[in-house]
C-alpha cells in the first residue's frame, strides 16, 4: 500500500523565495492599501523672514512718527487761559453777593436815631418803604406820633419779627411809614417804661432784602458761569489738539 502524504513543510510556499533584505523564516505580511504619503509644507511666497531688533524672529516693529509737540495747535495754555477767567468770575461773584449783602444792611439800618421821648425831622420817600425800629435790652410799650410833610402819613405796625444788625446794634422793624409823597416829616417817639431805648428811621427789612437776593443769585451765576467756561474751554481745546495730531501723522 502506497502512502501519498506528503511530509510539513515549512517557510515561505514553494516557488517563491524570501523577500529581499529579509531572513528567509520570516517574511514581511503583506501589505493593503496605498502607500503612506507625507505632507510638505506649502510653498512660502515673499521676502525672507528678518529678525528684529531685539533679536526675535519675525517683521521690524514699525513705530509712529514723531511728532513735534509744537506744531499740535491750540497750545496747552490756552488751557490755564480759560481757568483763569473762571478764576476771575468766581471773584467776581462773590464780590458782588458780599457787596449786595452789605448794601442791604446799610439800606435797612436806620440812618436817622433818637433817643426816648425826642423829636427829629426826616425825610422820607414813598419808593424806599420807610419804616420805624426800636434797639432796646428789654421789652418796653412804646408809642409813636408822624406829622407834617405834604399830606398827613400813616404809622401801621408790622407783623412778625424783623430785625438787622448794624453798628453793633440790633434793630427790630416796628412801624411801616406809610408817606403819601416824599418830603420832610417830624416823628416822635416814646417808651411808657424807663429803659435806654433808642428809635431810629430806616427802609422795610422785607423790601431791602430784594438786593440781598441778587448778591445770593449772582454768588451762584457767575462762578457758574466761570465754571461752564473751564470746562467748555479744555474740552473744545483738547478734541482740537487731538485732531491736529492725528492730521500731522498722516501728513508724516
Amino acid at each position: 500500500m502506497t502512502d501519498n502524504s506528503q511530509p510539513p513543510q515549512y517557510g515561505p510556499p514553494q516557488g517563491q523565495g524570501p523577500y529581499y533584505g529579509q531572513n528567509p523564516q520570516y517574511a514581511q505580511p503583506q501589505q493593503y492599501g496605498p502607500p503612506p504619503q507625507y505632507q510638505q509644507p506649502p510653498p512660502q511666497y515673499g521676502p525672507p523672514p528678518q529678525y528684529n531688533q531685539y533679536g526675535q524672529y519675525g517683521q521690524q516693529p514699525q513705530f509712529p512718527p514723531r511728532i513735534d509737540g509744537k506744531a499740535i495747535k491750540p497750545r496747552l495754555w490756552w488751557i490755564a487761559v480759560v481757568w483763569a477767567v473762571a478764576v476771575v468770575l468766581g471773584v467776581v461773584g462773590v464780590v458782588v453777593f458780599a457787596g449786595g449783602v452789605l448794601s442791604s444792611v446799610s439800606d435797612m439800618a436806620p440812618t436817622a436815631t433818637f433817643a426816648s421821648g425826642e423829636s427829629v425831622k426826616v425825610s422820607l420817600d414813598p419808593a424806599e418803604r420807610p419804616a420805624v425800629f426800636i434797639a432796646t435790652g428789654t421789652r418796653v410799650n412804646y408809642q409813636c406820633e408822624i406829622s407834617g410833610g405834604p399830606s398827613q402819613a400813616k404809622l401801621v405796625k408790622v407783623n412778625g419779627t424783623q430785625t438787622v444788625t448794624a453798628g453793633g446794634s440790633t434793630w427790630q422793624e416796628i412801624l411801616a411809614v406809610n408817606a403819601p409823597a416824599k418830603g420832610e416829616y417830624q416823628l416822635t417817639c416814646a417808651t411808657q417804661e424807663q429803659a435806654s431805648a433808642r428809635f431810629g428811621v430806616g427802609r422795610d427789612v422785607l423790601s431791602a432784602a430784594g438786593g440781598m437776593f441778587g448778591g445770593v443769585a449772582a454768588l451762584f451765576l457767575i462762578p457758574g458761569a466761570g465754571l461752564l467756561i473751564g470746562i467748555v474751554g479744555t474740552v473744545v481745546v483738547l478734541v482740537r489738539r487731538s485732531g491736529a495730531r492725528k492730521r500731522l501723522a498722516v501728513s508724516g
